[in-house]
Order: structure tokens, then C-alpha cells, then sequence
């Protein structure tokens, strides 16, 4: 039976109607070497769990239900028995990547975000500021301008694919599962930051991430990720944030994500 110590990198992905990406995914992470793949399945209906069952030599988890991504990750994480976890998104993989490189950066770091890369570009929002009442009013101020060919401390990166520390995920006692996808990241950095642990940005370490990719796309899914977006938001300012931003910000978000919501079913 495998130990602990044979594994560098525990990759935990979680998966919700993925079949469109999901081959091409498990393709490029199996040619990482001495890493350990777990996909958790929130319950997927589209076929990625035919995919799944077919494939030797990674963990499955099948779940009766979908938990959301924070719930999915954590139980992914109580299998793995990795020195390093790489949490990534079923729509993203690496591009440019070296093992010796990231043991050395991880020990000293405890957090490291590669460059992520869409469509060869960089997104605007792969690295962003914590969010306030001032960028969430004024969304072009929540993009962080950086130098993205220079090493640096980062904010709070997106979390499509993010290197953590074992011991350091287990000190921040992993995802707030209050959170059922959007703000998990944003959270985690935040009481990250309160520990002094700050994210490491290192573009050497490159990822592609096609953003958003699922086999369904229906008016339905869209108003529930929009919801989901509102929650989420909502409550990372109610835990956060002081009473005024909590009383301008809240409404705020909630009449942003009914509109968005209203126009997304009847258009």
C-alpha cells in the first residue's frame, strides 16, 4: 500500500458535469510524475462519471449529491497523501511545470500560484486585490495590475489551480464549506493572511485554464450560478467586513444578482 512519503503533489479535482474536458484533463496531469490524482464527482448527470469509471490508476469519488466545491475539495484532501496538494479545476492543466522547483518554492512559501493562461492570454481576474466596497461598486478596481513575468506576493489568486502545503491547508483547516463555489478562494486567503501566510506568485509554473467549461449550459445552470455568486459574495462581506460596508455592500450585491439573474432566464 502506498504511504505518505511516496507522493511529492496530491492533485484533487472536482468535477460537475466535466465530460467536455475531462479526457483531455486526465491526459495532461498523469504525466506528472509522482503525483497522486483524485477527482471527487459532485454528482455529475452529463457522463463524466461513465468517463471516470473507466480510468485505472486514480481515486474516485462518487458523491450522492453535489456538495458545492468547498464540501468536494475537503473530502478530496481526507483521501490524499500528498506532501503538496494541487487543487485544480477539471478545465485546467499544466502547460510549463517542474516538481524540484515547486518542493523548493512550497517549503518556503507554504502557498504558490502559477501563471494561469486562457486562450494564451492572461485573464484579467487571475490575480485580484481582496474585495471591498470600493471595488465592488467600481468592479475595474477589484483587477490587480501586476507584472506578470515577476516572482511577487499576490493577494488572492485564483484558485483554478493553487499549490498548498499539506500542514498548511490542515492549519487553516481547509475550505469554509459555507461557501458552495464562488468566494471559496477569497475566503481561504483571507483568514490565510490573518496567519500571516501570503500566496507566492511564480510564472515560471504555467497552467491553462479554459474558464467556466461544462457540458451544460442551460438558462436554468445560469441563474443558479449567478445565486450562487450573490451568496457567496454576500457572505464573505456579513464574516469580513465592518457594519457600514456590510450595509452598502450586501443590498448592493443581492440587486446586482437579481437583475443579472431576471435578464440571464428571460433573454
Amino acid at each position: 500500500m502506498n504511504t505518505l512519503k511516496e507522493f511529492e503533489v496530491s492533485i484533487i479535482s472536482v468535477t460537475y458535469n466535466s465530460k467536455n474536458v475531462l479526457k483531455k484533463f486526465l491526459k495532461e496531469v498523469k504525466k506528472i510524475n509522482n503525483a497522486e490524482i483524485i477527482v471527487v464527482d459532485n454528482n455529475s448527470f452529463d457522463g463524466t462519471k461513465e468517463i471516470l469509471k473507466k480510468e485505472k490508476k486514480i481515486k474516485k469519488i462518487f458523491l450522492k449529491k453535489n456538495v458545492g466545491f468547498s464540501k468536494a475539495n475537503n473530502i478530496g484532501f481526507k483521501f490524499s497523501r500528498g506532501k503538496t496538494i494541487l487543487f485544480l479545476n477539471p478545465d485546467s492543466f499544466p502547460l510549463k511545470f517542474e516538481i524540484d522547483k515547486l518542493k523548493e518554492l512550497i517549503k518556503k512559501y507554504k502557498i504558490v500560484a502559477p501563471l494561469i493562461l486562457k486562450d494564451d492570454k492572461i485573464p484579467e481576474n487571475s490575480i485580484r486585490e481582496f474585495p471591498s466596497l470600493k471595488n465592488f461598486i467600481f468592479p475595474f478596481l477589484w483587477k490587480k495590475k501586476i507584472d506578470y513575468n515577476k516572482e511577487q506576493f499576490v493577494a488572492q489568486p485564483m484558485f483554478s489551480a493553487i499549490f498548498i502545503e499539506r500542514e498548511t491547508f490542515e492549519k487553516l483547516k481547509g475550505f469554509d464549506e459555507r461557501f458552495f463555489i464562488y468566494f471559496t478562494d477569497v475566503e481561504f486567503m483571507e483568514r490565510a493572511r490573518k496567519e500571516k501566510i501570503y500566496a507566492f506568485f511564480y510564472p515560471e509554473i504555467t497552467f491553462y485554464h479554459k474558464r467556466g467549461e461544462s457540458s451544460l449550459k442551460t438558462k436554468l445552470i445560469l441563474s443558479r450560478k449567478y445565486l450562487d455568486w450573490g451568496r457567496g459574495a454576500s457572505k464573505y462581506f456579513l464574516f469580513y467586513k465592518n457594519l457600514f460596508e456590510k450595509l452598502i455592500a450586501v443590498p448592493f450585491i443581492w440587486i446586482f444578482t437579481i437583475i443579472r439573474t431576471i435578464l440571464i432566464t428571460i433573454l
